[in-house]
């Protein structure tokens, strides 16, 4: 009898989440084992094979980095609640101590793996206002606020370490729009209650992207060796607030109508749902170069055909 050859092996540290969730069934449908690094194994439904670790501390869990084909990190404590000190300061160190863990765990394997893909945000680039230009991945990166700190130094910690022939890519992340998860289901249940209107101006730029374009650029960058470095993870047509709850309208507003939330509103309602008002209100127009040059093909370039197809 021949002996088995071991199925090519995916980590995806915090890959419980929705975001690695999509990864790690498209994986899984090739053929991979794929691997995710958890704080509770104890879970069920959960694509993939739990493995413990605690984001910040060396363990068993190293073992399975060796011989690996690909290190995908999506660790981190969500943005989506009050920024009390308390919870900024979760943010920031379950960021910063899962990447560090990882990179001193690489330089202990003997064949590490040849592609680290390590999640990032499109905040680092701080506000788009009016008509300025989009921002690329050669723009000017800032630290005037908190969620752009928290990201400056999530980059830092990831391209501090030396790893010997292990690529390295930054994925700058904007607003997911996805069937079962992320913001999109609950905008289009406001939407459908009439309160599909403009948040606050109306005027702050929204980048998205849909789920099916998060796994496709990712499995992309996997694939193209000669990416390093930071890529914007965006539609190319980022839109105005107002616009974008404008075409969420169209398909679920009764006769196409929404009522706006003026700023204070918007304010008053996350503090209700604990969460961040800036989430709402700011502005990020983000597209990335990289993608272009590369020629990485968009599945859903529009909002119009990506709504279309979640309603599938």
């Amino acid at each position: 009898m021949k002996d088995l050859v071991p199925l090519p092996r995916i980590i995806i540290a915090g890959g419980t989440g929705f975001l690695g969730q999509l990864l790690a069934q498209s994986f899984l449908n090739d053929g991979y084992d794929v691997v995710l690094l958890s704080r509770n194994i104890s879970q069920t439904g959960v694509l993939g094979r739990l493995v413990k670790w605690d984001g910040e501390s060396a363990g068993d869990w190293i073992e399975e980095l060796e011989e690996s084909r690909a290190l995908i990190n999506l660790t981190g404590r969500s943005i989506d609640c009050r920024h009390s000190p308390s919870n900024r300061q979760e943010i920031l160190d379950s960021r910063i101590k899962s990447t560090r863990v990882l990179g001193e765990a690489l330089n202990h394997c003997i064949k590490p793996p040849t592609v680290w893909l390590n999640a990032s945000s499109m905040a680092l680039y701080g506000q788009c206002v009016g008509d300025e230009e989009a921002h690329d991945e050669s723009s000017p990166i800032t630290k005037s606020g908190f969620l752009e700190e928290v990201t400056v130094a999530w980059e830092d910690e990831l391209f501090k370490f030396n790893n010997p022939n292990v690529r390295k890519v930054a994925l700058r992340i904007s607003f997911i729009l996805g069937r079962s998860s992320g913001a999109f289901p609950l905008l289009k249940k406001l939407t459908s209650f009439g309160l599909g209107g403009k948040q606050g101006s109306g005027k702050q730029w929204m980048s998205w992207l849909h789920e099916d374009d998060w796994v496709g650029i990712s499995r992309f960058l996997l694939q193209e060796k000669d990416i390093t470095g930071p890529v914007n993870l965006a539609s190319p047509v980022p839109l105005k607030n107002k616009d974008f709850m404008r075409v969420l309208r169209n398909h679920f507003a009764p006769l196409g109508l929404g009522l706006p939330a003026p700023s204070f509103g918007v304010r008053i309602g996350c503090f209700l749902l604990g969460s961040a008002p800036e989430l709402a209100l700011q502005s990020r127009r983000v597209t990335s170069t990289i993608l272009e040059e590369k020629k990485y093909s968009f599945t859903y370039s529009s909002l119009n055909s990506a709504i279309y197809n979640l309603l599938e």
